[in-house]
């Protein structure tokens, strides 16, 4: 079988640390480049529709050393459904390990729903010794309905702006994510209903202080994707939002699709991890046991 040069550190990333190993034994040499997908969503999800197994078939066949399945735990939905659906995706990651352990790094995670909201049940579905990987995301603030449903021509973009990163503040000093999911990703919503732009960067000295605030407590961000297939020429958040992350002394970025379907699987990562590096990062991160394990993104 013919193996890509980094295919060994699928094999060992899969392995149970107790027992064999873990990716971080693994070094690969400077030739080796390696992409990894660290946000994507199954049918776990409720808005997502893709079976695990076919997540990874996707990435293998788009020479992906890495996925991350990150499905949504809403925390307003409660304890049972979190639980439940932590229960049915690790299922399912454990079979697709099996699977494709040899070819794919597959990280089981979630994208935990606004945790800063709520503190003891965040506590509790974070506290599991399976969870490799949390991506902290805020898609409802408090009073507010999901940024999907918004009219962006009626709201008070300036209240809603101060509002959001007054609530990421709150989420990277939580403790409970790895990383920040899609910082600024309203704009998503807002170029699609409105084709209108809004000028973000009246709103950069508050969020130096978010990205401060991670830094210090040793959280990242991602450099997320998903904004291409709706019209954005950027990441989510953008260029020179990853360098004030830098600047403000951020070490962790990981590179998402945010695919919710297998056709976006992968799509863009190579760009992304070329914008990480262009904002002064000489790695991305991937993340096993909750613990970041760097690659060259040069």
């Amino acid at each position: 079988m013919n193996r890509p040069k980094w295919y060994r550190i699928c094999a060992e990333y899969n392995k149970d640390p107790a027992t064999g190993g873990s990716i971080g034994e693994v070094s690969l040499s400077v030739s080796d480049k390696v992409y990894c997908d660290s946000h994507t969503h199954s049918q776990h999800s409720h808005d997502g529709m893709e079976k695990v197994e076919d997540i990874c078939a996707a990435a293998v066949r788009r020479g992906l050393a890495g996925i991350a399945i990150t499905d949504h735990c809403d925390l307003y939905r409660g304890k049972s459904y979190c639980e439940g659906l932590k229960r049915r995706l690790f299922a399912d990651i454990r079979r697709a390990r099996d699977t494709f352990g040899d070819e794919l790094a597959i990280s089981a995670g979630i994208e935990l729903g606004e945790p800063h909201q709520f503190l003891d049940l965040a506590a509790e579905i974070t506290d599991d010794p399976e969870l490799d990987f949390v991506i902290g995301s805020i898609h409802i603030m408090r009073g507010r309905e999901d940024f999907y449903y918004v009219d962006y021509e009626n709201v008070d973009l300036g209240a809603m702006y101060r509002q959001y990163y007054d609530e990421l503040f709150e989420l990277s000093e939580c403790g409970f994510c790895d990383v920040i999911g899609h910082i600024n990703y309203q704009i998503r919503y807002m170029d699609e209903k409105t084709r209108s732009r809004v000028d973000l960067s009246v709103y950069y000295p508050v969020l130096t202080e978010v990205l401060e605030s991670a830094a210090k407590h040793g959280v990242g961000i991602e450099a997320n994707t998903s904004g291409f297939p709706k019209g954005l020429d950027d990441t989510m958040p953008s260029f020179d939002v990853l360098g004030m992350f830098r600047s403000a002394g951020g070490e962790i970025v990981t590179s998402g699709s945010d695919a919710h379907t297998v056709g976006r699987v992968g799509e863009r990562i190579p760009y992304a991890v070329g914008r990480i590096h262009e904002a002064g990062f000489e790695k991305f991160a991937f993340f096993k046991g909750r613990k970041p394990v760097f690659y060259d993104a040069s």
